[in-house]
């Protein structure tokens, strides 16, 4: 930092000497925290400088935390203020020792490049190299890049415009620092994708995963049911009227403005106050928004100017695609139409930029635009660049995500049968016994059976048949079920290290150990639906053609028992597929006493109730239930088999794959050694890629970064295998690749009485689907024993909503038993009036204020007793009187009369 020539730059300016050794005190300061001024201004535009010390009065409102990394004491805000005030004269005084042209002549520069300009500082940067053509200009590590359509090679935007100015006639090349004098970025970009060239902006794409079109729109049907009926007061009461910025829906609403604030903070689980509504800053409400390709209007829909000192907004060609596509494309397709028209002065109205039409031209044309967009052909009229240009475009049919997919061709079929799969992601969240349980069994098995299945199986007369499929489901290992609890690690869950010991039959004094890694349940049921869907994608036949139980034509066949020594081993099941479907085939004598013939007891049974194959897993769990209902125990105890591995012998195999089993099937049993097969049929799926459930329960006790680790990202649906960005990461423990195929759906159950979904880890909000159950008093009979058990339930809740919170009502399950009065006092005295002390942390009173008791009376449920103060003690000492409550043995349920 030049202090001393700042100093005396400030008084030449007219500032007095207190003033200005104030200002390069201020400077010297932030120095100590960001470094050099000099190289700082050099490498950085001074507004992204200076927004890092921005701080309004609604932040100061809001009590919001300090933006900047240098302490202030006193008042943040004028501290702030100060600081930021220094460095825009700092700024400044660089500026005029530079010698900088101002902006018009800088955009009269960039005005008359052309290509032999751009080009020439591009044959500059391969021939210093990137790092010394960057160091030369003082430019840092670029976010924006430019390429020659059809060409493999980038290079840094900014620097290039910069160079290329340096070979106009008469023109100079300009370092980083002196560059539009921290503007003029969308403008020079805008130039060279006039001039043909592509720009790319590395790292961000523009994409936000909590900021795709439908979680924003699916935000703003939200704000609609609040503004409508009260609902997702959670996510929104905290909010308040905004002032300056609303957002435009993309869909046909009654009002298409949206506060920005309350949609941002729905999609980030943020509170009011950890926001701001504005785009100043890039992690603004409204700057989000924006980077999604959403207009940012006026309380009177109309769309925001864009302030040129926030350099941070995207601006330019980027702009107007995703505009376009957001606005236009995408509504296009989703009324079904055949054909979209865009005209230029339409798009220049909704991005404000009025003279901006050979870029809109330019952008809606191109290859860029089409690979987004995924039209088929397209018109233009002329004159063209101009305001009155249109643009026709013809949309394609089939799949919407699919048209955008340049390279969908040139997937592979397994690839290609996954694209059928809608993936589902989805949390039950509600007060407690609001029916999450059976709703869970509902949807897992209407995602396995189909709509029309699960159709047949609604309502609580079919509750017996549902959980019947349910259960058989479960046990074919396409259902798996697990509990969140606070110590769930990932280790339990994906997968971890556990003990075995050495050797078969460890002599008594071998105390050797190995640790081998295990899979858990979230890896197990991914494997298993992986298998399932590879194999359905081998028969040609898409994933969601049928349903595994459905009257399909069926290969009924045999096992074998003669099979070649050469092709057992091939079927043995530690290298076959460890998490695809097993059968018995060849049965050898029984050579190792009871526990393998305990084993084949099992295999056998397992094969005849599941004539389609069972898994690994459900063997094991099998196994060791019988083992331990019987006493029987392997060698080594069960620690040891993860995977029964010694279910093949090394010459023979018993346990076999089932599409192995079927294809060397022969038409008859028969016998072998003296052991004849099970006789179970093989069924040959003609559609094996069957959806999977995991089934997540209490989702929101344990620590999702913690359970899920890495593989949270690979949930989302456009992540999982055979997807368009699909993801595939390498296992800590076992190296093994592992990605999430698109038929494995997850549907977790979150009790709100327990957690706040406004706590609820981010990157689940992102990820997740969430659908609110709440108490339905309607359910529940208006006269049970001459109670009515619906002004019962809808009068307690009001109550508690009250004094508490929504999230802590009664659920109506809680009653729906119930056929007699008796019963329904033994459910208010066990389980209701227990609840309700544990939700006021034991404060009686309100527990009674709640089911309609006070100290005057009457008492219906519970009754109180006034406490005098012991011997001794003044009864003012204590403030109020003291009351003792107890659960009355009778109930009055007068108020609830039927």
């Amino acid at each position: 930092m030049k202090q001393d020539e700042f100093r005396k730059w400030l008084v030449a300016q007219g500032q007095t000497d207190a003033t200005a050794s104030s200002r390069v005190s201020s400077a010297k300061r932030v120095e100590q925290y960001l470094g050099d001024l000099d190289e700082l201004f050099a490498q950085e535009d001074r507004d992204s400088i200076l927004n890092r010390f921005a701080y309004t009065a609604e932040d100061e409102r809001a009590d919001r935390p300090n933006p900047s990394p240098v302490p202030i004491d006193g008042v943040l805000r004028t501290g702030l203020a100060s600081l930021q005030q220094a460095l825009k004269l700092y700024h400044s005084f660089l500026t005029e020792q530079s010698n900088v042209p101002d902006k018009a002549e800088h955009q009269a520069l960039v005005d008359r490049l052309t290509r032999k300009e751009i080009e020439s500082a591009m044959q500059e940067c391969d021939q210093l190299g990137l790092k010394a053509f960057l160091a030369r200009g003082g430019f840092a590590s670029p976010q924006v890049w430019v390429s020659d359509d059809g060409k493999d090679q980038t290079y840094p935007a900014k620097a290039i415009v910069a160079a290329a100015l340096g070979h106009l006639p008469d023109g100079r090349a300009l370092a980083a620092k002196e560059f539009f004098n921290g503007f003029g970025e969308a403008q020079s970009f805008a130039k060279l994708e006039a001039l043909g060239f592509q720009i790319i902006r590395k790292g961000t794409n523009g994409k936000d995963d909590a900021f795709t079109r439908e979680r924003i729109e699916g935000a703003m049907d939200a704000y609609e049911e609040f503004r409508r009926s009260g609902a997702h007061a959670d996510a929104f009461s905290s909010f308040g009227e905004p002032s300056e910025y609303w957002v435009r829906s993309t869909r046909p609403r009654q009002d298409r403005r949206f506060p920005t604030k309350p949609i941002v903070g729905y999609l980030l689980a943020k509170a009011s106050n950890a926001l701001t509504g504005g785009w100043s800053q890039p992690h603004d409400a409204a700057a989000r928004l924006h980077a999604a390709g959403y207009i940012i209007v006026d309380q009177d829909d109309v769309p925001l100017p864009l302030p040129e000192q926030y350099t941070h907004l995207m601006r330019g060609a980027d702009r107007v695609r995703l505009v376009a596509l957001n606005y236009y494309i995408a509504p296009a397709r989703e009324a079904d139409m055949s054909s979209v028209v865009i005209r230029a002065r339409d798009v220049a109205r909704d991005i404000s930029e009025q003279d901006a039409f050979p870029t809109i031209c330019s952008a809606l044309g191109g290859k860029k635009f089409k690979d987004m967009a995924g039209y088929s052909t397209l018109q233009s009229t002329t004159p063209n660049p101009s305001s009155t240009t249109t643009f026709t475009f013809t949309l394609d049919t089939g799949d919407k995500e699919g048209n955008a997919m340049a390279d969908s061709e040139t997937r592979s079929q397994d690839q290609v049968a996954w694209t059928a799969v809608k993936t589902t992601n989805l949390i039950l969240y509600g007060p407690p016994g609001t029916g999450k349980t059976y709703k869970t069994a509902w949807e897992a098995v209407r995602l396995c059976l189909g709509e029309d299945v699960a159709a047949g199986l609604s309502g609580e007369k079919n509750r017996d048949r549902l959980m019947a499929e349910y259960r058989r489901l479960t046990s074919e290992g396409r259902i798996e079920f697990v509990t969140f609890h606070q110590s769930m690690s990932y280790e339990e869950f994906v997968e971890g290290l556990r003990p075995a010991v050495d050797g078969e039959a460890p002599s008594e004094n071998s105390a050797g150990f190995r640790l081998e890694p295990v899979a858990g349940i979230f890896q197990r049921v991914a494997r298993r639906a992986e298998a399932s869907a590879m194999d359905g994608a081998s028969t040609g036949q898409d994933a969601d053609e049928a349903m595994p139980d459905a009257p399909e034509p069926a290969a009924a066949v045999s096992v074998p028992t003669e099979t070649e020594s050469s092709v057992n081993r091939d079927l043995r099941p530690q290298l076959g597929l460890e998490n695809g479907l097993f059968t018995v085939g060849q049965l050898p004598p029984v050579r190792d006493g009871t526990f393998r013939k305990l084993a084949q007891d099992v295999a056998q049974e397992l094969a005849q109730a599941h004539p389609q194959g069972f898994s690994l897993q459900q063997y094991r769990e099998a196994l060791v239930r019988s083992g331990r209902e019987t006493g029987i125990e392997p060698t080594g105890g069960w620690e040891k088999h993860n995977m029964p591995t010694w279910a093949s012998h090394p010459d023979q195999a018993w346990l076999v794959p089932v599409h192995a089993a079927a294809l060397a099937a022969s038409s008859n049993p028969r016998t072998h050694d003296g052991q004849q097969t099970s006789g179970a049929t093989v069924r040959i799926e003609h559609n094996t890629a069957a959806a999977h459930v995991l089934i997540i329960d209490e989702i929101n006790r344990a620590n999702i970064s913690k359970v899920f680790g890495e593989l949270i990202t690979l949930l989302e649906p456009d992540k999982r295998l055979g997807m368009r960005d699909e993801i595939q990461l390498t296992l800590p423990y076992s190296k093994k690749r592992f990605g999430v195929p698109p038929n494995l759906h997850i549907i977790g159950t979150m009790n709100t009485a327990d957690r706040s979904i406004a706590l609820l880890d981010t990157a689940l909000r992102r990820r997740f689907t969430f659908k609110e159950l709440m108490p339905n008093p309607s359910v529940l009979s208006p006269n049970v024993g001459g109670i009515n058990l619906q002004k019962l339930l809808t009068t307690v809740n009001d109550r508690i909503e009250y004094l508490f919170d929504r999230e802590h009502q009664i659920g109506h399950a809680y009653f729906t038993g119930c056929k007699s009065a008796e019963e329904v006092e033994d459910v208010m005295r066990h389980k209701v009036i227990p609840l309700l002390s544990e939700y006021f942390y034991e404060d009686w009173s309100k527990v009674a204020a709640v089911l309609g008791d006070g100290p005057q009376g009457p008492f219906r449920f519970l009754e109180a007793r006034r406490l005098t103060a012991p011997p001794g003690i003044a009864a003012d000492d204590f403030s109020g009187e003291r009351l003792r409550w107890r659960v009355k043995d009778q109930f009055d349920f007068s108020e609830f009369a039927a």
